[in-house]
């Protein structure tokens, strides 16, 4: 991950920027300012820890005179009580920094906590993979996309531009209009080779429509396992190299199940719409004399 991304230097400076950490009056008007502290910012749960170095831009963006200090690196495991990171210097940096600081690392390792223990679901012996979403929060989608592979989970696309992939409300719009969207297609694989098709199936004309196309990808969305097991049958016969991935409200508790119908590739939304915060506080340990 580059660190210095400018998107990323751009949601720190916002954090900041919103909560007005540079007119914090209360930390302003009780803490001298010379006063120096150190803190920990300590985890509450078990989990998997992602973003520190985002954290520490935080804190370094207010004041570059702050110290901060971790023995860990983002993709590791923690428990209650560990010591995430040391935070050293101003004591008005801080505090008027340790809100955005936090809500940032939790947020991340939120994500990388619930995605590993979806990827745990899945068995260590599972062929099957999973996968995020676009479904992300804007600005935050090359953040949380790191968080997912923290957590052990793979990146689909980045954006749109990416790879084509032929939804429901693509193939209504063609087949309502008239429109000859498969002969686009199939002139686009041979212009841009490099580009994989990924087409959306939830019917049986869908399939139909695919076996013909013969897609690099297949997408199987919103179906019952006795459908599944009927259409991946077919696929696998008609285009032997196809990825299959399943996708559309999967549940984590239907992990285990659909792990065992053999497909490449799961995904879910859930991985960053829905993960939960993760519970970790900043402390301050000492203060040091002026």
């Amino acid at each position: 991950m580059n660190w210095k991304n400018r998107e990323i230097l751009k949601l720190i400076q916002l954090g900041l920027h919103e909560d007005d950490a540079r007119n914090d009056v209360t930390t302003n008007t009780l803490i001298a300012p010379a006063r120096k502290v150190r803190a920990e910012i300590c985890a509450k749960q078990h989990g998997v820890v992602a973003g520190l170095p985002l954290a520490q831009l935080f804190f370094q963006s207010l004041d570059p005179s702050i110290r901060f200090s971790t023995s860990l690196s983002d993709g590791a495991t923690i428990h209650p009580g560990s010591v995430m990171a040391v935070v050293q210097g101003n004591a008005r940096t801080v505090l008027s920094a340790e809100r955005p600081a936090l809500n940032a690392l939790q947020h991340l390792s939120g994500i990388a906590t619930f995605t590993a223990q979806q990827v745990k679901r899945l068995g260590a012996s599972s062929k099957t993979k999973l996968f995020d979403t676009r479904k992300t929060l804007p600005g935050w989608r090359l953040l949380e996309k790191y968080a997912v592979r923290c957590g052990g989970g793979m990146n689909h696309r980045m954006s749109l531009g990416d790879a084509v992939l032929v939804k429901d409300n693509h193939l209504k719009i063609c087949r309502l209009s008239g429109d000859d969207g498969g002969s686009r297609l199939l002139e686009l694989r041979q212009q841009r080779p490099d580009l994989h098709i990924q087409v959306e199936i939830q019917t049986t004309q869908d399939l139909q429509e695919a076996l013909v196309l013969k897609p690099h990808k297949v997408l199987l969305d919103n179906l019952s396992i006795p459908k599944l097991k009927t259409m991946i049958r077919r696929l696998r016969a008609a285009i032997p190299n196809v990825e299959i991935e399943l996708s559309g409200g999967i549940k984590p508790r239907q992990l285990p199940a659909l792990a065992k119908l053999g497909v490449e590739r799961i995904s879910m939304g859930c991985l960053t719409h829905s993960a939960p915060s993760f519970n970790c506080s900043l402390d301050i340990t000492h203060v040091y004399p002026r």
